[in-house]
């Protein structure tokens, strides 16, 4: 399929993607007709979407940069904000469609089923959408995909006038009448308000003037609050909704003056905020943002788990606005139609996004006629042309495109001796970029497809952490070796039933504890073997502080940053000091962004974890000290290491940091030609995640918790 993305300089690309997987709470959309704003992406259209223009003009993205730099090398930064620069960010979010296949939890939706849907990133401009069920709004008789095209534009300023709480009669200044301004007039029209449009293109305010029986003013010739004072007869407008762009507060405070007595002004657009307070609070004035597209917009459990608001505490939630302004459009209140500036095949999305810089209100794109073949389901994978393969090389099939897989794995992959990148799969368009930079073979949103080549012999799986049960499984049951990125598994049943699938299928199977790997590592590791005295070893882990929101930090799909996380520096200490684990006690803060655990090991050894999200974010990431034999030793930052006193050992100094994940990855490749042993096995993966929810409920309870020494 074809879907339209910009770059991380703001350059329009279209592309051939894999279509993408039907997500379980929601359905794969076969799009007809998509809407281009004249709003947010006609900024992008002119390079206003430029991720590289947007940092250069906030200087704390720039220190943010610096302080990567510091924690983890320049050369994983260099990468890092050249792969930002080249990454294909989705364009769209308003698009109709005929449902092709409902997700195994989705019950309110069929094939053949004609919806809208909407959402930044979902809704977007392709042939196909994977749409969350909340973000999905069916169709009424008679409205068609054009029409419905217009559903998330149109939710936007059905919520503001919501946030207006306007009443039968009133007076209602609009400004601004772009897209969404001009839907707000028709809807407050429909309301039976008396609607003044102000914008300072002639041919907006004619299209208002029409569609909504608007009185119009132009803000650039004389007093603008003088015109709308006129034509209130002095009394001022009940409500002000500014619909309007712009970095100036000017039409902000205006806005307060425009208004009569404890009226109201909602804030739709993005304008300044640099606000003057007598303006409003003379006249008692209600000031109030309207977000988006109303209640569960931003929310990741409504907007893509699908939990909804219960109807009795949130009456017009995202979803229920989506139906709301459909229902409007089937019953004739509101002229789309009229709207329209252009319609475009996919295939002209150039000209289509001219358009819209050249000052087109509306602009479609189109994706083909509806046909009997749209409901059958699309192919997930591109076969490419195949390259000669380097000599003894395995073939690699690699899961996930995240940020960490292009920026970190892909580099090393492609410059391993030992590996060669056969398939990625991914989302539709992050697998396809991924392809782009390798020799790729498959480029695939099922992981099946992969599988079943062939050419591919070991998987590196680098999705969510609640993703690696199911696929690593999958992996070993197509007789594939796996490197699963950490942790193992959530679970101890999950990280069990990997290492039952791993022997029953004999294959080989390594976690990604790369730190084990790295040459400061291996020269500690060797000085502790030579010593046969009980240890101390301290891991202190400035992370950094992660939103709530993170990913990472939801239970079900991360883990937390015990268990996300936290299992990279328990390995460390485990495999460091070489014994078992035979008790544990931690303590952690509220938000699990803060913890310390301390391990007693088998030969009355000791180890503690020391994680905080406080730190100063300018100083090392990591530094592990450990005092045996009347000695010390010190691992900064995997940069370098040093020992002193009855503690020797070879020291190491480099100006480059280096974690191991090369080293790993090669010990993996090595282990499957049968030249070397793993250096981090699944019985060490199954080991961190035992310990690591131990002391999840040694936090929990305030008690130690003992360890079992049965392996796996």
């Amino acid at each position: 399929m074809k879907q339209v993305f910009f770059d991380g300089k703001g350059k329009l690309l279209l592309k051939d993607v894999p279509a993408p997987q039907t997500p379980a709470n929601g359905a794969l959309v076969r799009v007809y007709a998509s809407l281009i704003s004249s709003g947010t992406e006609s900024t992008q259209a002119v390079g206003g979407g430029s991720l590289l223009r947007k940092a250069l003009q906030q200087p704390e993205l720039i220190g943010r940069a610096a302080q990567l730099a510091m924690r983890e090398g320049l050369q994983f930064t260099a990468r890092a904000v050249q792969d930002v620069s080249e990454t294909w960010f989705p364009a769209g979010y308003s698009s109709a469609g005929v449902i092709v296949t409902p997700g195994m939890a989705t019950t309110d939706v069929r094939t053949g089923d004609r919806v809208a849907g909407a959402g930044a990133g979902i809704a977007n401009h392709a042939h196909y959408n994977a749409i969350p069920i909340n973000l999905l709004a069916p169709l009424p008789e008679g409205v068609s995909y054009q029409q419905a095209a217009f559903t998330t534009v149109g939710t936007i300023a059905l919520q503001g006038v919501r946030r207006a709480e306007v009443t039968l009669g009133e007076t209602v200044v609009v400004v601004g009448l772009g897209l969404i301004g001009q839907i707000t007039a028709q809807l407050l029209y429909a309301a039976g308000c008396q609607v003044i449009g102000s914008d300072p293109v002639l041919e907006r305010r004619n299209l208002a003037a029409e569609l909504a029986q608007a009185a119009v003013v132009d803000p650039t010739v004389g007093d603008v609050v003088e015109q709308i004072m006129t034509l209130t007869m002095g009394q001022g407008a009940d409500k002000v909704i500014l619909c309007a762009a712009t970095a100036s507060s000017e039409p902000t405070n205006q806005a307060f003056r425009m208004c009569r007595e404890r009226g109201r002004v909602v804030m739709v657009g993005a304008m300044g905020m640099d606000l003057d307070r007598v303006d409003f609070y003379n006249r008692e004035l209600d000031f109030v943002m309207s977000r988006s597209t109303g209640p569960g917009r931003y929310d990741r459990d409504y907007e893509e788990r699908g939990l909804d608001y219960p109807i009795g505490l949130v009456r017009w939630t995202e979803g229920r606005n989506m139906a709301a302004f459909l229902h409007l459009v089937a019953q004739g209140k509101l002229d789309l139609d009229a709207l329209v500036s252009g319609t475009y095949p996919i295939e002209q999305v150039s000209d289509a996004y001219q358009a819209v810089q050249d000052g087109a209100l509306a602009v479609l794109l189109t994706y083909g006629e509806p046909s009997d073949r749209d409901l059958d389901p699309p192919p997930t994978s591109i076969r490419r042309a195949t390259i000669p393969s380097k000599d003894s090389s395995i073939g690699m099939a690699l899961v996930g495109a995240g940020n960490f897989a292009k920026a970190m794995h892909l580099p090393n992959l492609k410059a391993s001796p030992h590996f060669e990148i056969q398939a990625v799969v991914s989302g539709g368009h992050s697998a396809a970029q991924l392809a782009e930079k390798t020799a790729a073979q498959i480029v695939t949103t099922e992981l099946a497809d992969a599988l079943s080549s062939p050419a591919v012999g070991a998987v590196l799986l680098s999705t969510r952490h609640h993703l690696h049960v199911e696929q690593a499984i999958q992996a070993a049951q197509w007789g594939k070796h796996i490197f699963v990125e950490k942790p193992l598994a959530l679970t101890l049943e999950g990280a069990q039933s990997i290492l039952d699938a791993v022997s029953n299928n004999q294959v080989l199977l390594t976690v990604g504890f790369n730190r084990r790997a790295a040459p400061t590592a291996l020269a500690l590791k060797q000085a502790l073997d030579a010593i046969d005295t009980r240890k101390l070893m301290t891991f202190r882990v400035n992370a950094g502080k992660l939103p709530a929101s993170h990913w990472l930090n939801n239970p079900q799909e991360g883990g937390g940053r015990l268990l996300g996380e936290g299992v990279h520096f328990i390995d460390f200490i485990c495999g460091m000091l070489n014994t078992p684990v035979v008790s544990l006690s931690a303590q952690g803060s509220s938000d699990g962004q803060d913890f310390v655990i301390t391990m007693r090991f088998a030969d009355d050894s000791i180890g503690t974890v020391i994680y905080t999200a406080q730190g100063d974010p300018t100083m090392g990431k990591e530094q592990v000290e450990v005092f045996a034999a009347q000695g010390h030793a010190l691992l900064d930052d995997f940069r370098s290491l040093s020992f002193r006193g009855g503690l020797q050992g070879q020291g190491i100094n480099n100006r480059q940091q280096d974690k191991g994940h090369r080293a790993l990855l090669d010990n993996f490749g090595l282990a499957i030609k049968g030249q070397a042993d793993l250096i981090v096995s699944g019985a060490d993966g199954y080991r961190a995640t035992q310990i690591a929810l131990l002391a999840l409920k040694s936090i929990r309870t305030g008690q130690p918790q003992s360890v079992s020494e049965t392996a796996p």
